[in-house]
């Protein structure tokens, strides 16, 4: 899920290499989708804050996703990772590529989409619009696979626009088996309450 108030930073190096033994790269690097295989040092990003599964924009196109430290035993020996560039080799960051691409010292480095924790509300303010479709998707299928029987979903008063965009995707949700204003308690015409699906339906990424 995306996201905005978005922390920007830089890729200061590439780094590659193995037994604890890198090299820097001074030419462009293309990420290939899978394991992260390269150091990759960034200045400006708290790395050390981010949870697991925040995943950031590094140059145009390239995905990088957090998964947690690094596999292996002997932190000296880590080399491939997302490193900050005043941390040791030791504090690098397991990640995944989850979208292919260039990357090269300089290019900007962008928190591109945090883990939302999972509860029985989601607030649909701090997302685009664009957006919010894709993530009431994905946010009522974690939800039902959770087990969920109601959740609100707040996406606020003003023309209605959000709340019309919202229960146009509700009502074609086979996950879905009811939906209406919350009470006036929990928002009003505000929010809508949405009720699951036992089980999920068939399938837990509707």
């Amino acid at each position: 899920m995306t996201s905005e108030g978005i922390p920007v930073g830089r890729l200061s190096a590439i780094q590659r290499g193995s037994d604890g033994v890198s090299e820097t790269i001074a030419t462009p690097v293309d990420l290939a989708a899978g394991p992260l295989g390269v150091g990759l040092v960034v200045d400006g990003v708290p790395l050390d804050e981010l949870a697991a599964g925040t995943a950031l924009r590094i140059g145009a196109f390239a995905i990088v996703e957090l998964i947690g430290a690094p596999p292996g035993s002997d932190p000296a020996r880590r080399v491939a990772g997302l490193v900050e560039a005043t941390a040791e080799t030791s504090c690098a960051r397991e990640a995944r590529v989850r979208e292919a691409g260039p990357v090269r010292v300089g290019d900007p480095v962008v928190l591109e989409s945090v883990p939302v924790p999972l509860e029985d509300a989601l607030d649909l303010h701090p997302f685009r619009p664009s957006e919010v479709t894709d993530v009431v998707r994905q946010y009522l299928g974690q939800a039902a696979a959770a087990g969920f029987a109601e959740v609100r979903l707040i996406h606020g008063r003003g023309r209605g626009v959000q709340r019309e965009a919202v229960r146009r995707l509700l009502a074609t949700l086979p996950i879905v088996l009811a939906f209406g204003d919350a009470p006036p308690e929990r928002g009003g015409w505000g929010a809508t309450m949405v009720r699951l699906r036992p089980g999920g339906g068939r399938d837990p990424s509707w």
